[in-house]
């Protein structure tokens, strides 16, 4: 291949590349736009937790409830009722009367990343978690979508990889998916919210 050719292949690839990094860079700063704006977030949410090696299903639905920063709250109705509470230290579970708190950086488990990632997500602080995750963007159609992958191979590290979709157009969080290490995948689905913005 002669030298003009390679110059013309590096130039057509150069404008793809730069735009790619701009649309990546252009999404996590709106993200944190709109999301600092908002004071409340709710919806309701359906929860499908599956094992990769068997044909087992479990659902599960409910309604969630975001207060800036003070906390997430799911509460689960289908099939049982239990509350999940998360603030920036602690998720406090409630089932019936009994009431277990955990504080979160002494958790390694789905339940305890995932709560850490949402209150990444729903501060609008998503690129923070470069410190200590891997992000891939990618730009798909109506959706925004980062892959989070852990940086350092530990076997503590309980998932595989979390993929988020966001809506490109209000940029909020659709769908998330948790895939473990022991063969679990937990797939999040949100709907029919409602946001309060800070006047």
């Amino acid at each position: 291949m002669n030298i003009k050719k390679l110059i013309l292949l590096a130039t057509l690839a150069f404008p793809v590349t730069a735009w790619s990094q701009a649309t990546e860079e252009q999404f996590y700063k709106e993200l944190a736009r709109i999301s600092r704006e908002i004071e409340t977030l709710s919806g309701s949410f359906t929860q499908t937790k599956e094992f990769r090696s068997l044909d087992v299903k479990v659902v599960s639905k409910g309604k969630f409830h975001y207060a800036r920063n003070r906390e997430i709250r799911f509460d689960y109705t289908v099939p049982y009722e239990v509350g999940l509470v998360v603030d920036d230290l602690t998720v406090k579970i409630t089932s019936g009367d009994k009431t277990t708190t955990y504080v979160l950086k002494d958790q390694k488990n789905a339940m305890a990343e995932m709560a850490s990632i949402m209150n990444y997500c729903m501060k609008g602080l998503l690129y923070e978690l470069k410190a200590g995750y891997d992000l891939a963007y990618a730009g798909d159609g109506p959706y925004h979508r980062v892959i989070v992958k852990n940086l350092k191979e530990d076997p503590a590290n309980v998932f595989d990889r979390i993929d988020l979709k966001f809506t490109r157009e209000n940029y909020a969080l659709e769908e998330m998916v948790i895939s473990e290490k022991s063969g679990y995948i937990t797939t999040y689905v949100f709907g029919n919210l409602a946001v309060n913005v800070a006047r």
